[in-house]
Formats: structure tokens, sequence, C-alpha cells
């Protein structure tokens, strides 16, 4: 079976620290098959558990970033959340879905946005 975007990068991870899906799974108090279904793209990836299991490889040193993390979850859930966020977010989500922005134009937009992450990133790191 194929994994989700976010379940490739899970795999990544427990693979890095020999990490099966049944310890993990016993780790983070859920089923193997929870787990599982995450990582294939059966089931939808609680935006809760995408940060737990940031923590969960954290806690092993591995440097997470948990907004890429989350974004990748998104994308394969094929849904973004608004829970918890600002009116201002809310707002650029909704532009966002309601645009009649061209290829090329979303394109400049994500090279903008990977740009900001990387200076956040940056700023972070200091």
């Amino acid at each position: 079976m194929s994994l989700s975007k976010f379940g490739a990068k899970v795999r990544e991870y427990r693979r890095a620290y020999s990490v099966t899906l049944s310890t993990m799974a016993s780790s983070l108090g859920a089923s193997t098959a929870f787990l599982s279904a995450m990582e294939t793209g059966r089931s939808k990836i609680p935006m809760d558990w995408v940060e737990k299991i940031a923590k969960y490889f954290g806690d092993f040193g591995e440097q997470i970033n948990v907004a890429e993390l989350k974004a990748v979850a998104c994308d394969d859930n094929e849904a973004v959340s608004l829970e918890g966020l600002r009116p201002q977010h809310r707002m650029l989500v909704a532009g966002f879905a309601n645009s009649d922005l061209n290829q090329e134009q979303l394109t400049r937009l994500g090279r903008l946005l990977g740009e900001i992450y990387e200076e956040n990133a940056d700023d972070n790191n200091k």
C-alpha cells in the first residue's frame, strides 16, 4: 500500500531511529492500525496527532518542522482546519480558496512563503 506524503515523512523518521510502528503506537497510546491508517492515507490526520508525532521524534533529538508537517498533513487530508487561527489567517485562507490566481502566480506565492518559512526557521534557531 502506498504512503501519504505525511506517512512518508513519518516513516522516514521511524526508520532513522529504528522505531517500529508498534513501538511508536505503544509509546503514544494509540493502536498500530490507527498510525498505519494515517501513514497510508486511509484516514484523515488529526492535527493534534501531528503535534504528538512531532514531539515524539523531537524527544529523539530530531528537529521537526511542525508547520511543514502540518502542511503536509493538511494536503493529505485535502482540508485545512481554521480552528485556532487568528482572524487574519482565516481571511487569508478564505481569500486563497476563492481566488482565481493562475499557476504562475501560485508558484510565485509558494516561493515567497518558502522564503518566509526559512526566515522564521533562521530566527528560531538564533
